[in-house]
């Protein structure tokens, strides 16, 4: 569609297809540029399409508006192993709402203040942002196998001696 929001949402072998604007928030439809993926089962390359199954994800905010991408869910079928698999994407996790970076973004923001001022913030509910906190916090576990104590990265903002949220620089937003 628009080279420039190809540029800003940076995902690989992307394009915006269409993008509408509701209140306050932007919706973009995407499109892959790749007719074909590698099988997981054989690592052999189908393009015989068996189904798509658009879903929508959350993204970091776009023009300090909350921002849902529109994004085909593929599913293909491979001759050589005759096995059916879903196309996976680098910019998501399987099975989750959010991009990768809007995940890491929350995981920042309680980090900096707490589960209760990044819900209401960004508009999610405590269970979905303690979620996202949670899984985040497992794919970060150290390299040597320590857990860190997860109850002291959910401490409460006043805990942490912050009196606000700072500034959601992970926010694009564009001037004037």
């Amino acid at each position: 569609m628009d080279f420039h929001l190809d540029t800003l949402l940076n995902f690989p072998n992307v394009t915006v297809e269409s993008c509408t604007q509701q209140s306050n928030e932007v919706h973009l439809k995407l499109r892959f540029l790749n007719e074909e993926s590698r099988c997981p089962h054989c690592n052999e390359l189908s393009s015989e399409l068996h189904q798509n199954r658009p879903i929508v994800l959350r993204d970091l905010s776009i023009f300090g508006k909350v921002t849902y991408l529109k994004v085909p869910r593929r599913q293909f079928y491979c001759q050589v192993c005759q096995r059916y698999f879903t196309e996976s994407l680098t910019f998501m996790e399987e099975g989750r709402h959010y991009t990768r970076r809007y995940e890491e973004y929350i995981y920042q923001q309680v980090q900096l203040s707490s589960i209760e001022q990044v819900s209401r913030v960004e508009g999610l509910s405590f269970d979905r942002t303690q979620g996202i906190f949670k899984h985040q916090y497992e794919l970060k576990k150290t390299k040597d196998g320590r857990r860190l104590d997860a109850s002291e990265l959910m401490k409460s903002a006043s805990e942490k001696g912050i009196k606000t949220l700072p500034p959601l620089s992970g926010t694009l937003k564009l001037g004037n």
